[in-house]
């Protein structure tokens, strides 16, 4: 049974004039009249009385009482499918966004600028650092520099990852007052031998590899592991004598209001800047990445 046919049929129905029926339909009267005939013979009963001015018949009347409620579910079916459709279309379009540095920062630089759909994706910190583009859940990634990782450099190759230099983030070092290094301006002599605190919730071998390059390969720094399941519980660690090196913003968030802490973010009279990279799928894959990256781009922070 054709669905245009009963919705035809409804609206003669409600009309009870084939030439109005016709016209609403946009349909000439004798194409309306056949596909009623062929109705007719589908449903095996007359449904109008033609000897009576194509009044509906009994068994007619019947049909389009129960045919207006099939066609509102149906209508009502099409509106949620193609609701859900579109929405589906357009989660599938929306360029998904994993940051592991200068968060806050960036999320703030997207909403205000990017011009089209996006999604942030959540990490693991325990996870491998490309997991998520390997599990196909990523399209644009900000991260530790590639080029100071060669087993990564290797990853996104092999993943067909592109990645360019993006920008420096900004990081300090926190410590307790009581500590000597606290006294007086940070010098990279001085932090010859220290012992930086590491903490496994959100630290890897990675990030060892990026305080070291940070602050010199040849100044024997130890690093000592301060077990964590919560990141929250940064806000609570006595560092005791350590140091911790971390991103500025984060050791704000976590111990400039803490009492009995200092962070520095001065070595040597210079900022401590940890360079980034921009790490993303070939435009190939989602074309909706470009204008992520022409974002990222022009208003890095």
């Amino acid at each position: 049974m054709k669905l245009e046919y009963l919705k035809e049929f409804v609206v003669l129905a409600r009309s009870g004039n084939f030439h109005e029926a016709a016209d609403d339909l946009y349909l000439a009267r004798p194409t309306l009249s056949n596909h009623m005939r062929a109705l007719e013979r589908e449903v095996g009963f007359k449904l109008f009385d033609r000897s009576a001015g194509n009044k509906l018949t009994k068994a007619g009347s019947t049909f389009f009482d129960g045919m207006e409620q099939v066609l509102e579910v149906v209508d009502s079916g099409l509106e949620k499918g193609r609701a859900i459709a579109e929405s589906q279309a357009s989660e599938d379009s929306a360029v998904r966004i994993s940051l592991r540095t200068s968060v806050f920062e960036l999320r703030a630089m997207l909403d205000k600028h990017c011009p089209c759909r996006y999604t942030y994706v959540d990490y693991d910190n325990k996870k491998p650092i490309l997991h998520s583009f390997a599990q196909g859940l990523a399209d644009v990634m900000v991260v530790y520099d590639l080029d100071a990782f060669p087993s990564l450099r290797a990853q996104a190759s092999g993943l067909g990852l592109h990645y360019e230099p993006y920008g420096c983030e900004p990081c300090a070092i926190a410590m307790k007052e009581s500590n000597p290094l606290a006294r007086g301006p940070l010098t990279r002599e001085r932090l010859r031998g220290a012992e930086v605190a590491q903490l496994d919730a959100i630290e890897s071998e990675c990030w060892k590899r990026i305080i070291v390059n940070m602050l010199g390969d040849d100044l024997d720094l130890r690093f000592r592991l301060f077990p964590m399941d919560n990141l929250l519980n940064i806000r609570i660690v006595d560092l005791e004598d350590t140091v911790f090196v971390s991103m500025e913003a984060m050791l704000i968030q976590y111990f400039a209001q803490r009492e009995g802490y200092v962070i520095r973010d001065l070595v040597d009279d210079a900022p401590l800047l940890m360079p980034r990279s921009l790490v993303y799928r070939p435009l190939s894959e989602k074309p909706g990445i470009a204008p992520v990256l022409d974002t990222f781009r022009e208003h890095r922070t």
